[in-house]
């Protein structure tokens, strides 16, 4: 799993009152799949932004879930959206078909999938992540000296679903210690040595804020001062729940919420160094990591991510490797000059992208973090990034055709 970047957001955001102030433009639906049903279809053209997006990127993305999905079963289920077989007919032809310009990669998706969106017209948040470069070493040096960890030996996962049926798929993570399962350390406990002499690191960075951020995003590159890279991916966490740091710095005032992005929080950690490590110790998920050969970031779904064309979703709803239309908004303040009046809501992305990835703040019918690529570039967009949209389903036209047979799509009470 890719721990995506914008988790640390989801406890600072909106309140329910400035949600209401939104008013992303919906189509009218062509035909309802079923009337029992959360979804709806749509028709292309009601899209907002549709003609105007490079298909060509975004099917160059689908392909690398298609990579995947042409492995799959025949009866393997998507979230309801059709079955395997469904899937590996769609992506056959995506595989398989040479495909020059953004208008055929358009015509693709056009004849092989209908949009779907939620019957409620739900909006949620939508926020940004990318993947940390930071300096590094292989070998622990005055410069060079807060190590990133592999996965100790002691840590297991416990599947309840083997001890209640009703819990399958449900596990905790912890370790034995006198014969009893325990909670894991937290983030304080490991910070202050208790991984030390077990042969654990991994490599070596300069300071503890660029581990944290590191552990944050799930993911990064460090480069070593011969040159090299090395890509640290996501391997296990400690089981720890996960607590957002800006929302402690709000909560104190020491950053207004309107003025709260990954950037304000590094700053005050600079400003602060006598300080920082007791906020990061409020946090007490700890993420550990594996080297990964890949010159890219991989997702849940296990195929590289594209910039600005993946991402991250709640796979308890919707299934990975699924096309998405997706349509959000910047909401801003009115630069402090008077707080009672309605935030500025400009349009911001009118995109197609793949559901390629997961992260551990991203739940809900309707919540995303879009990945946006490698270094401080790709941070510059993904930290400040927290807008209010809603989605598209693409889904593969063979199964829409069994719906008139009476089958419900999608039919799960959130």
């Amino acid at each position: 799993m890719y721990n995506s970047a914008a988790s640390f957001f989801i406890l600072l955001l909106f309140s329910a009152a400035l949600y209401s102030l939104v008013n992303v433009k919906q189509p009218k639906p062509t035909t309802i799949i079923s009337e029992t049903n959360l979804f709806e279809e749509v028709d292309f053209n009601n899209l907002d932004g549709w003609n105007e997006d490079n298909h060509l990127d975004a099917l160059t993305s689908f392909r690398r879930s298609c990579e995947k999905i042409k492995g799959y079963d025949d009866e393997s289920d998507f979230k309801g959206f059709g079955k395997g077989i469904d899937w590996k007919r769609v992506c056959h032809k995506a595989l398989n078909t040479d495909y020059f310009s953004s208008n055929e990669a358009k015509n693709y998706f056009e004849t092989n999938f209908i949009p779907v969106r939620i019957k409620t017209e739900e909006k949620g948040l939508f926020t940004g992540y990318y993947a940390p470069l930071y300096k590094g070493a292989a070998r622990q040096s005055d410069q060079f000296n807060i190590p990133l960890y592999g996965t100790p030996d002691d840590l297991q996962y416990l599947n309840l679903g083997q001890f209640d049926l009703s819990l399958k798929g449900k596990s905790i993570v912890g370790k034995v210690n006198n014969g009893q399962f325990i909670p894991y350390d937290d983030r304080k406990e490991i910070d202050q040595g208790l991984l030390n002499n077990r042969d654990l690191e991994l490599v070596w960075v300069e300071n503890l804020e660029d581990a944290f951020f590191l552990h944050i995003q799930g993911s990064g590159f460090i480069e070593l001062d011969n040159g090299e890279k090395i890509h640290l991916g996501y391997s296990a966490k400690n089981g720890r729940p996960y607590r957002a740091i800006g929302q402690y710095l709000i909560q104190s005032g020491d950053i207004k919420r309107e003025d709260m992005s990954m950037q304000a929080i590094l700053k005050w950690i600079k400003d602060n160094p006598d300080k920082a490590q007791s906020l990061m110790w409020k946090n007490p998920s700890y993420v550990f990591f594996q080297v990964r050969k890949s010159a890219e970031p991989i997702g849940s779904l296990g195929v590289g991510l594209t910039a600005g064309r993946s991402l991250a979703i709640d796979p308890e709803f919707i299934p990975l490797g699924m096309p998405i239309w997706l349509v959000t908004d910047r909401v801003e303040d009115n630069n402090g000059q008077n707080s009672d009046q309605d935030p500025i809501i400009s349009a911001h992305l009118r995109r197609l992208v793949v559901a390629q990835d997961t992260g551990g703040a991203i739940k809900g019918k309707v919540r995303g973090d879009v990945y946006w690529g490698i270094g401080d570039d790709a941070a510059l967009i993904a930290g400040p990034m927290k807008d209010i949209g809603t989605y598209y389903l693409l889904v593969p036209k063979p199964f829409l055709a069994k719906q008139s047979e009476g089958t419900l799509l999608w039919s799960k009470e959130n």
